[in-house]
Formats: C-alpha cells, sequence, structure tokens
C-alpha cells in the first residue's frame, strides 16, 4: 500500500504540479518587487526630509501663470 505505482499517475497531476510551482514563482517575484519598490520609496522619503527647500518667487510666479490667466469670452453667433 505504501508504494505508488508511478506509471499510473495521471497527467493532471504532473500539470497541476508544474501549474502550481510557476505561481509559487510569480507570487514570489511579485512580492520582491512590491517590498523592494517600498524600501527605495522609503530610502527617498528619508532623503527629501532634510533637503527640503521652496522657492517662493517661482512657487508665487507658477501660481500666477496658471490660475490667474485672462479669460477670452466666447462669442456665440444666434
Amino acid at each position: 500500500m505504501l508504494k505508488m505505482n508511478w506509471e499510473k499517475i495521471d497527467k493532471f497531476y504532473i500539470v497541476f504540479i508544474v501549474v502550481m510551482i510557476l505561481l509559487a514563482i510569480l507570487v514570489v517575484v511579485s512580492f520582491r518587487g512590491v517590498f523592494n519598490s517600498y524600501l527605495v520609496a522609503y530610502e527617498l522619503d528619508q532623503g527629501e526630509e532634510t533637503g527640503l527647500f521652496i522657492n517662493k518667487d517661482n512657487l508665487n510666479e507658477a501660481y500666477s501663470w496658471a490660475l490667474e490667466k485672462k479669460t477670452i469670452p466666447l462669442e456665440v453667433r444666434e
């Protein structure tokens, strides 16, 4: 009873095991990518806290350029 008859193993189980191994590899690679990107983002965040500088003149110029535009009225013919 403890001996397996290797000749009678169904193809389904072989394909199933191969697919499960491939999916396990895919999950491991995916989680490695997610956690690696989290670590890179954390390192960038730590570096930006010390070197943060806002140039108020450039900020005000960009604000006025974006939000204080002259509007051209639309002339609709009747």
